[in-house]
């Protein structure tokens, strides 16, 4: 009777663990990132920001895929990854990238300097739709952040894609069956009308995301970042603690310092972690045919629409940012 006993307290007590690890782990995001790393600087200290709050627990990188063409921007993610301790997070290059020759790309340096390790061969890398098809399909349902900090062209493609030998889904059923929700980085409401960049350089795209994507989406607008601005020194001092450095070699490879930056895509990923920091509406988002975002406000609209800041939240998050990017990450090689 005595071991009955014993048992079913050592069956309970497992039980318990077992219920106590898995809301654990429901609390842990489960995010792919989908960047257009050497564009801005500011994909880069997303990363920084995200690589901490794996350190924390509170996430699990996926996947990370990358659509600009550049012989070496995947190549830096990959020296950030391992930098950083996470060497074997699944990665992903474009087969159809976008070329951008304007903005000066701080990857080339970084990854030219040959200081830092390396993980992944390049050639070999899979594309984003097959990635991200293999981590929907395993996923549970939903389950998956989806966090884009550029372009919307792979998440189109992935929308597009046919039930395979992966999924007998298709990408859009794998989205709104998977999918938990989509913070972007795209779109403008400003003052001033714009096409913004995210935008305008594949509209196709952004239009059939906003239109397709049959799972909640939280839009980060070009106006929020500009009133978040990283400030170099926290680059130059904040840094300093650290010979090299992947996102501190790349900001200073992007401008001269001293600069500041708009901190675009790092509010997008900061979302997903700490909603209360930011006010928003519900409603319905759509992109007309030269690259302009329409919202209409509506109760039970799929799209939130981020509200701009108070400078008490601006204040906030820049404290946020400044505190996170200081921090010596945990698993540094």
């Amino acid at each position: 009777m005595k071991n009955l006993k014993f048992l079913s307290l050592v069956c309970a007590f497992l039980v318990c663990a077992a219920v106590a690890a898995s809301a654990k782990n429901d609390d842990k995001v489960l995010l792919i990132v989908e960047t257009d790393m050497g564009n801005d600087i500011d994909d880069a200290i997303a990363l920084d920001v995200l690589y901490k709050y794996a350190d924390a627990g509170m996430v699990d990188i996926v996947a990370i895929g990358n659509h600009k063409y550049s012989p070496t921007a995947t190549a830096y993610i990959d020296i950030m990854n391992c930098w950083y301790g996470y060497p074997n997070i699944p990665m992903a290059q474009s087969n159809t990238p976008v070329i951008n020759t304007a903005a000066p790309d701080y990857t080339l340096p970084v990854v030219y300097s040959e200081v830092y390790p390396r993980h992944k061969y390049l050639p070999k890398l899979s594309t984003q739709v097959k990635l991200y098809r293999r981590i929907l399909a395993k996923a549970d349902d939903n389950s998956i952040v989806v966090l884009s900090l550029g372009f919307a062209t792979e998440l189109a493609k992935l929308l597009d894609s046919p039930a395979d030998d992966i999924s007998p889904l298709t990408g859009r059923e794998l989205v709104a069956r998977k999918v938990k929700m989509l913070s972007i980085m795209a779109g403008s409401y400003g003052a001033k009308k714009r096409a913004e960049y995210n935008v305008k350089n594949d509209i196709p795209a952004m239009q059939k995301v906003f239109a397709e994507w049959d799972a909640p989406i939280v839009q980060n607008p070009f106006e929020l970042g500009k009133q978040v601005m990283f400030p170099g020194t926290a680059i130059s001092e904040g840094l300093a603690w650290a010979e090299h450095h992947p996102l501190a070699d790349g900001f200073v490879n992007y401008h001269a310092m001293p600069y500041d930056r708009p901190t675009w895509d790092v509010l997008s990923a900061i979302y997903i972690f700490y909603p209360d920091m930011f006010t928003g509406e519900k409603g319905t988002v759509t992109v007309d045919d030269k690259g302009y975002t329409h919202f209409e406000p509506s109760a039970s609209g799929k799209h939130t629409v981020l509200s701009p800041l108070t400078d008490a939240q601006a204040s906030a998050l820049l404290d946020h940012m400044l505190k996170t990017v200081a921090k010596q990450p945990k698993k540094r090689r």
